[in-house]
């Protein structure tokens, strides 16, 4: 069996195209249950001549629960980015 490593954009993109696999991503990095994730409309970003970044950016709407059993709605972005510095 093979693994696909998240560290290359291809396979980060795929993986997070699988709600899934983002619910399971977004409540393992902010510890606490997701009952339901959607992507959003992702953004436009315009291209500067100078330097190119390598971030890449999704958007999710996401119902959380709460710790005393209530729920919140929020709205997640997560960026990876090949170079430490493009999203600093």
């Amino acid at each position: 069996m093979q693994i696909a490593n998240p560290i290359y954009d291809v396979v980060f993109k795929h993986l997070l195209e699988d709600n899934d696999i983002a619910r399971l991503l977004v409540a393992t990095i902010l510890g606490r249950e997701v009952t339901e994730i959607s992507p959003l409309p992702q953004e436009k970003t315009i291209p500067m001549e100078q330097r190119r970044f390598t971030v890449y950016r999704l958007d999710y709407s996401a119902r959380i629960r709460g710790s005393d059993g209530g729920y919140e709605q929020v709205i997640i972005e997560i960026q990876k980015a090949k170079f430490p510095a493009d999203i600093m």
